[in-house]
Parts: C-alpha cells; structure tokens; sequence
C-alpha cells in the first residue's frame, strides 16, 4: 500500500505486511501470532521492551523555542551585518579622505534604507520570536513594553492607600488591585501583575525600580492608550474611570540610527556612536538566540540516544499535542509535521493495544 506525502517533496512510505516499521533493515515480524503474544524460552510471555522510537518525542515548549531561536538568529545576522556596513561607512566619513567612493552620501541613504526596511520586517521575519527589545522567546510571544502614567516607582512608595480599578476593552470586568505605600514596590507590582494578568497585561520592575507594563505585541493596539483606570482620588480620581497614558519604551535600535546626520565630524560622531551602541546590543542579542537554541536542542535530544516512553509521559506528551493542534496557523503545523514523522508499525500496534 502506497502512501502519498503529507507533505510537498516528503519521500512516500510503503508499509510492508511482512516486515516492522517502516525504516529500512526493519527486522521481519514472527510468523506467528502478534508480536507482543511472543513466547520467552522457558514458555512464559517474554516481557515488554521500552518503546524507545517510532512517534517523536514531543516538547510544545522546547520546539516552539528551537523555531524562534533560530527565526530570530536568522533575522540577527542581517541586522548586525547592516550595521557593520553603516559603522564603516561613518569610519570612512570621517577618516582622511571623505571624498572617496565608498563614503559618499548617497551610499549612506541606501545603507540606512535597508535598514530601516528590514528592523520593520522584525515581528513578521521573526514570526513574532523577536521584539522590539530584542528578547527572543517562542514564536509569536514578543510583547510591547510600555509605561502607564501616574503608575512610577515614586507613586507605588508614597502617599496613601488606595484601591485601584483598570478598565480595558478586552475584560468582561473591571480590574482592581490595591496600591499600599507601606509595602515595598516588589508586592505592589505582583499585586498589580496578578490583577492584570487574566487580560494578557503583564507587570516587571526595570533595572531601575521603574515599572514596566507589557502586552503580546500583536495586541498592542486594542490597550495603546485605551487603558482606563478609576482611584479614590489620590493617584487617580474618584467616580468615572479615566483614560491613562500609555508611552512605550525605546527600543533597542531607536529612529535615530536610521536618521541621516549632518556632515560635520561631530555629527557623524554622534551616529557612529549610535550605530556602535547597536551593534553591541545585536551582539548580545545573538548571543542569547544561540544558548538559547542550544538549550532547546539540548532538551529535545534523548538521553543515550532513546527516549523511553513511560504511559505517563505519554499522556503529557498526547496532551500537550492536542494543545498545539487547538492552535491556529505555524503552531499547528509544527506539532504535526515533526511529531508523526517516522510513526513505525509497532509504535501503533503497541497504542491500538
């Protein structure tokens, strides 16, 4: 029986009656009976080896990690090449000879252009693995950081006592968490955190004390500045909820680095300054991608080549493939295409029972 690729330019499978599994060099199958009904010497039922291949062992967590890490070290490597490109290109600006053909103008814009182009082909080159901070996670978990006005370090610390209640669009009801000045700013922000969570609105200090709001990246516009906040007065007013003002935060290459500088040396020290800046943050952003894909690999590899499958991670492993099915888009692809792939003839017979 001939079985057509799942999918385009997979090889096609031939299952063969007479031997198991589908890999070649499969061992051919007793005459006789099933396999698992297979008589030890001594007449009693030879024991159940471990399955230890056939279905694929399958970590949601740890291959969606794998795909970002290398979508976003992919997108990396293009990023920190234009800016090396630009960084020379300001050296030589500003070297003996500006004149010469490589430090023209012209060829600044071009540079600059591309890279201003692809940084705004981050989220969708990246699918979503990469944010504006330069953090890599999973596809499609990249989130706006943002700041909410009349939310500092200072307001959490000072004054008194207050129950605070958040209004968003996307919640069937009003949020509230109560702000105490007499608690350090690390449980103001967890009570924060946890009021806001169940909305997608997670809660962090910065390296600063400062905190930090931030929402998936794809629903960033439903909450920009649609965030309504109603107090008792003190940090926000009393009766109707207000509308709060929500700016976010730099990111890690800023408009000025796409921005033309003048052509005086001090200016074109000012940009080469950012560019640098730049490359030491894509830098350390590539690093990150690579232990984490590291990491991931790391995790996804079995124990002394095989990996046992004990009923229990059986069932975990079955649910967290019906989660991802659940899922729309690149998620659901990823769960099918490298978990079924190599399902051998007595992977099945042993689940079918």
């Amino acid at each position: 029986m001939q079985i057509a690729p799942s999918l385009p330019g997979a090889p096609a499978h031939r299952l063969d009656p007479d031997t198991r599994g589908v890999g070649p060099g499969a061992a051919p199958r007793a005459a006789a009976g099933p396999a698992d009904d297979r008589l030890a010497p001594g007449g009693s039922p030879a024991p159940r080896a471990p399955l230890t291949r056939g279905l694929k062992d399958f970590d949601p967590t740890r291959q969606s990690g794998v795909a970002g890490a290398q979508l976003a070290g992919v997108f990396l490597d293009r990023l920190q090449q234009g800016l090396q490109a630009l960084r020379q290109h300001y050296a030589a600006q500003l070297g003996a000879d500006p004149a010469q053909p490589g430090a023209s103008a012209a060829a600044a814009d071009v540079l600059r252009a591309g890279l201003k182009a692809g940084w705004s082909q981050r989220e969708r080159a990246t699918a979503g693995a990469l944010d504006a901070q330069l953090r890599v996670g999973e596809p499609g978990h990249a989130r706006q950081d943002f700041r909410v006005r009349g939310l500092s370090r200072a307001a959490l610390s000072a004054g008194a006592r207050e129950v605070l209640t958040v209004v968003t669009g996307n919640a069937p009801a009003p949020l509230t968490a109560t702000v105490d000045p007499e608690l350090p700013v690390s449980a103001n922000l967890r009570r924060l955190d946890q009021a806001l969570a169940p909305v997608g609105i997670r809660v962090r200090a910065d390296g600063a004390g400062e905190p930090v709001f931030s929402v998936p990246e794809a629903e960033w516009p439903r909450f920009q500045d649609r965030i309504l906040i109603k107090g008792e007065g003190r940090r926000f007013p009393d009766g109707q909820a207000q509308p709060v003002r929500t700016p976010v935060l730099p990111p890690a290459l800023g408009e000025a680095v796409f921005e033309a500088p003048g052509a005086e040396p001090a200016a074109l020290r000012e940009a080469l300054g950012r560019v640098t800046a730049g490359i030491a943050a894509v830098a350390g952003a590539q690093q990150r991608a690579q232990a984490l894909l590291v990491e991931q690999q790391q995790g996804l590899a079995p124990v002394g080549g095989a990996a046992v499958t004990t009923p229990e991670r059986a069932r975990a492993l079955a649910d967290g493939f019906a989660r991802r099915l659940a899922e729309a888009g690149y998620a659901r692809f990823e769960a099918v295409a490298p978990t079924v792939a190599g399902i051998s003839r007595e992977r099945v017979r042993s689940l079918l029972g």
